[in-house]
C-alpha cells in the first residue's frame, strides 16, 4: 500500500515538474529612463520581434525610472538581484548605469542597449566592432547639420534658435556644442535654456521664447517628456518647433528629423536572439547603427507655428 502511495506521489511530482517546465518563460528585463512615445516604440519593436521569432518563449518585465536617477539605480539593483537571462536598456543613462552596477557585482548577465549615440565615449563598450564583456547594442547616429538645413528651406529668415536641453543627460552637452558650432557657421544666434525636470520647463523657457525664431529639441528624454509645453509656447508665438525624432511631429511639433524608433528595438532584439538562441557572447556581437533618416513635416502644426503654407508642399521625405 505504501509502495503504491509513494508511486502516486512520485507520478504527481513528475506531472507538476513537466507542467512547470512547459509554463517556464525566459525572463528579460527592460530598463527605460522615462515614458514618451519614442521610447515606447523602441520597447514595442524589441518585444514584438522577440515574440515573432519565438512565440511564448520569453517574458518581459519593464522598469521605468520616470526621469529619476535615484529610482533608476534602485531598479538596476533589483534587476541584478532577480537573475534575468538578459537585460535590454534604452538610452545612454540606463545603459551606463546597468553596465556600472553589473560590473561592480561581477555579473555576466548579457546586456543589449539601444539608442546610445557614443557607446565607446561613454565607456559602455570597449569598441564598436568587438564590444567585449557581456554587452552589445544598437548605436544612434545624429546629423544636426542636415536637420537644420532642411528646416531653413521652410524658414530661411531664422536668425536665432532656442535650444532647450537637460545638460545632466549623458551626451547632450556634446550635442549642444555640435549645434552651437553649426549655427555659428550659419551666423545664427544660439539661445540656450537648461532644464532638469519637465515641471520647470514653462517658467524657464517663457522669458526666452519671444527672442527666438525657432526652438530646437535634441534626443532629450526629459524635454521630449514635456513636449506639450513647448508646443503650446511655439503655437502662441508662431515659431517652429524642430525635434530630432519622428514621433514628436505627431504630437504637434512642426518638424522632425530622425529615424523610426521602432527600428532600434527590432535591431536590438536581433542581437538578443543571437545571444539567447545561438549562444553567441554579447561581447562578440558588433555594435551597429540605425541610419535610415527621414524628415517629417506636420502641415497643421507648421502653419500654426508660422511657416508659410506655400512652402509646405511635402509632408515627409527622406
Amino acid at each position: 500500500m505504501n509502495a503504491l502511495k509513494n508511486l502516486c506521489i512520485t507520478f504527481l511530482f513528475f506531472l507538476s515538474s513537466c507542467s512547470n517546465q512547459e509554463n517556464y518563460k525566459i525572463p528579460i528585463a527592460i530598463l527605460t529612463p522615462v515614458t514618451h512615445p519614442s521610447l515606447e516604440q523602441i520597447e514595442k519593436g524589441f518585444k514584438e520581434t522577440m515574440e515573432a521569432e519565438s512565440p511564448g518563449k520569453y517574458s518581459f518585465t519593464t522598469y521605468n525610472a520616470q526621469g529619476n536617477k535615484t529610482l533608476m539605480r534602485g531598479e538596476v539593483e533589483e534587476i541584478a538581484q532577480k537573475g534575468y537571462s538578459l537585460v535590454f536598456t534604452i538610452g545612454t543613462s540606463s545603459s551606463q548605469m546597468t553596465k556600472e552596477v553589473f560590473s561592480k557585482k561581477a555579473l555576466q548577465t548579457p546586456i543589449v542597449f539601444a539608442a546610445v549615440n557614443d557607446p565607446v565615449g561613454f565607456h559602455i563598450v570597449s569598441s564598436e566592432q568587438t564590444p567585449g564583456g557581456s554587452i552589445t547594442g544598437v548605436k544612434e547616429l545624429l546629423n544636426f547639420n542636415k536637420e537644420l538645413e532642411l528646416v531653413l528651406n521652410f524658414k530661411p529668415t531664422i536668425k536665432s534658435v532656442l535650444l532647450v536641453y537637460n545638460s545632466m543627460e549623458p551626451g547632450l552637452t556634446k550635442d549642444h556644442e555640435v549645434v552651437k558650432s553649426i549655427l555659428k557657421d550659419k551666423r545664427i544666434e544660439l539661445i540656450t535654456v537648461e532644464i532638469f525636470q519637465t515641471n520647470e520647463m514653462m517658467h524657464k523657457i517663457s522669458p526666452f521664447i519671444e527672442k527666438s525664431d525657432a526652438v530646437l529639441v535634441l534626443k532629450d528624454n526629459t524635454v521630449v517628456g514635456g513636449l506639450d509645453v513647448l508646443i503650446k509656447l511655439c503655437n502662441q508665438q508662431h515659431i517652429p518647433l524642430i525635434t530630432s525624432d519622428l514621433d514628436s511631429p505627431g504630437r504637434g511639433a512642426a518638424f522632425g528629423y530622425g529615424v523610426y524608433e521602432i527600428d532600434f528595438g527590432i535591431e536590438a532584439a536581433k542581437k538578443a536572439l543571437l545571444i539567447l538562441e545561438q549562444r553567441i557572447s554579447a561581447g562578440n556581437i558588433p555594435v551597429t547603427p540605425v541610419s535610415q533618416f527621414t524628415f517629417m513635416v506636420n502641415r497643421n502644426a507648421a502653419e500654426a507655428q508660422g511657416i508659410d503654407s506655400a512652402l509646405l508642399e511635402k509632408e515627409a521625405f527622406e
